[in-house]
């Protein structure tokens, strides 16, 4: 009967890694676990290094692109970037690259827009929260949040404003107060509310 050996299914693997194993020094070279872990971090370091060096030179070409077409505009780089900071301007350096080659016209707008020294429009106001935004609701039930009470009266206070009718100024209310009071008869929440009493 044949004696069974064990088939080494990596072999090829095997003497590869052993063939690169002679070439380290030191434990690497004597050990076998030893010298696959050192071949194992170089590969993955190196690996690595590839990938950072790819990225690397890829912005470096976006950059350089950016650049040239930035000099046809009188312009460069630095400048260009100095220039949409302080216009208050978020592009991708591979956005401005697809502008200046896909569509100069707008890369030449934003070009000339850096130019103009025109100051950017300010940041949007958020509006302030009212006090009465915060007032605990009555127990009672009957009388108004007082953030209604203010909404209320803001409203009427834009309807005055819009509407320049003669009528309603000499027919209407005359004060706030019984404009308001006015409006609590149209209120349909208000009557739902006194039907379900």
């Amino acid at each position: 009967m044949l004696r069974s050996t064990n088939v080494s299914r990596y072999w090829r693997a095997t003497t590869e890694l052993d063939r690169l194993r002679g070439l380290l020094r030191g434990r690497a070279r004597l050990e076998k676990k030893v010298g696959l872990k050192r071949i194992t971090f170089l590969m993955r370091t190196q690996t690595r290094y590839r990938v950072e060096q790819k990225s690397h030179w890829e912005r470096a070409i976006v950059r350089k692109n950016v650049d040239s077409a930035a000099h046809e505009h009188g312009s460069g780089w630095k400048h260009l970037r100095n220039d949409l900071a302080r216009q208050n301007l978020m592009l991708l350096p591979k956005t401005q690259q697809q502008l200046a080659l896909y569509e100069p016209l707008a890369f030449r707008a934003v070009m000339e827009l850096c130019a103009s020294r025109v100051p950017p429009p300010p940041p949007p106001v958020t509006a302030q929260v009212p006090a009465e935004a915060y007032a605990k609701r009555a127990e009672d039930g009957k009388t108004a949040h007082p953030a209604a009470t203010r909404e209320l009266k803001e409203g009427v206070e834009r309807m005055l404003r819009a509407s320049h009718s003669e009528k309603l100024q000499r027919e209407g209310p005359k004060t706030m107060q019984a404009w308001m009071d006015a409006w609590k008869e149209y209120d349909v929440g208000a009557g739902a509310r006194n039907e379900h009493k």
